[in-house]
């Protein structure tokens, strides 16, 4: 009887195989995963960063820049590129130890040496205001057409509107306009001075042109609302604009303010006055909302109330003529003329130096070179003791004609009321004083 032979052990289910052969596949792609994210998305996110940090830049939306860059910084903490460019965008956002700190990074890391010496150059136009041999090296590099000109015109306007420099900064923006005409910002910069300067035509049209390039900008939108409230006293038009701008910015100081002035002039009381409340509740302080509501109350004939939101708006009053009349009014209206009679002067001082310097100033744009109107802007702002800006004036005037005496004694005499000995004493001997 021939022998059996032994039965093989049985083979594992097909089942289980599968199962196995599955886990393992899993393993496989699940590791080749991680090595994928391990190895190509820090730098697939890195340099989506730094695309949009650029888009940003070039839309001069530089917080949104500096957002981006912070990303691309988490990614590459060591990259000598983004400290450089997190250091342009600090700047640019008047962050300058930011910008201090991320361009010494970029500077250890060995970022181009030209580079970081032109950025060190407009940090100290942007804090100081453009003076000396910094200011003359920057206009040298816009007029040779250095490659970052843009960002040099935008770094010498800033220097001279952070000093009150109008007529320098206008000849600047001037150029930036003509040189990069679809920039938005330096309209929206030559629309505020145009206003400052008392010149709403202007300033008009380039708000208008901000909107063209940028759609719903809320600071032009808050410029074109309160041209239309104080220049053409057009509660129509400037509603349009304040409510166009709470559409983008619903809690905007100015947009709630100038809505409510609006309604007020249209005659609903009651919906001037939801916006006062929504101002009031964020700003309880609010110079302007409190000057508002004591007119309100005092249309409706309550005048004690008036009386009591005229004295908060007092508190916190700005120092500028149309807001020293609307109080000195306000406080006549309700029999105290003798609160009004100091505000009512105040605005008259105030109102006639502003209509003289505007005057000065406009010449000014004509030929800029007339030290003698620098003078005389910057004196007659002492005189009614806006001195950070006449101080800017009469600094100007020194560097068209280093040794004009008469700037030179009006600073002796504001250094001097400050207890500046040093200073006082500087300009007087350069002023011939025989103090």
């Amino acid at each position: 009887m021939p022998a059996i032979p032994p039965v093989p052990p049985p083979s594992p289910p097909t089942r289980f195989r599968r199962r196995a052969w599955i886990a393992v596949a899993l393993l496989v792609s699940a590791a080749t995963v991680w090595a994928g994210y391990s190895f190509f998305y820090p730098d697939w996110r890195a340099d989506r960063a730094l695309e949009s940090a650029r888009k940003a830049s070039a839309d001069s939306d530089y917080e949104q820049a500096r957002e981006h860059l912070r990303v691309l910084l988490q990614f590459r903490p060591k990259s000598a590129h983004g400290h450089f460019l997190m250091a342009r965008a600090s700047r640019q956002s008047d962050d300058l130890a930011a910008a201090r700190h991320h361009l010494a990074r970029a500077k250890g890391a060995g970022w181009v040496r030209e580079d970081v010496e032109l950025e060190e150059h407009l940090i100290e136009a942007q804090e100081i205001g453009p003076r000396g041999e910094n200011e003359k090296a920057l206009h040298a590099l816009v007029l040779a057409r250095h490659p970052a000109e843009r960002e040099i015109l935008e770094g010498l306007v800033k220097g001279y509107r952070n000093t009150q420099q109008s007529v320098a900064a206008m000849r600047w923006l001037a150029i930036w306009i003509a040189r990069f005409p679809e920039d938005w910002l330096p309209h929206q910069w030559r629309a505020e001075t145009f206003r400052m300067l008392n010149l709403p035509d202007g300033a008009r049209t380039d708000f208008l042109r901000v909107l063209e390039l940028r759609a719903r900008n809320p600071d032009a939108l808050r410029g074109l609302g309160q041209l239309e409230l104080d220049d053409k006293r057009d509660p129509g038009a400037a509603r349009g604009h304040f409510a166009a701008l709470l559409e983008v910015a619903p809690d905007d100081p100015a947009g709630l303010l100038g809505m409510s002035v609006c309604l007020r002039w249209q005659g609903d009381s009651a919906g001037a006055r939801g916006f006062l409340d929504r101002l009031l509740a964020r700003e309880p302080g609010h110079a302007g909302g409190c000057l508002e509501y004591a007119a309100s109350e005092a249309d409706a004939d309550r005048a004690v109330e008036a009386l009591g939101w005229a004295k908060r708006a007092e508190a916190s009053l700005p120092d500028e003529p149309e807001h020293h009349y609307r109080l000195g009014a306000l406080f006549n209206r309700l029999g105290q003329p003798d609160s009004a009679a100091p505000h009512l002067a105040r605005s008259d001082l105030l109102g006639e130096a502003y209509r003289k310097t505007g005057e000065w100033a406009r010449q000014l744009l004509d030929d800029p070179s007339k030290t003698e109107l620098r003078y005389q802007i910057g004196a007659e702002l002492l005189r009614v003791g806006k001195d950070e800006t006449a101080v800017a004036w009469l600094s100007s005037a020194l560097f068209e004609k280093p040794d004009h005496k008469p700037s030179h004694l009006a600073l002796a005499s504001y250094y001097r009321k400050i207890g500046d000995a040093r200073r006082a004493a500087e300009h007087e001997r350069l002023g011939g004083s025989k103090k």
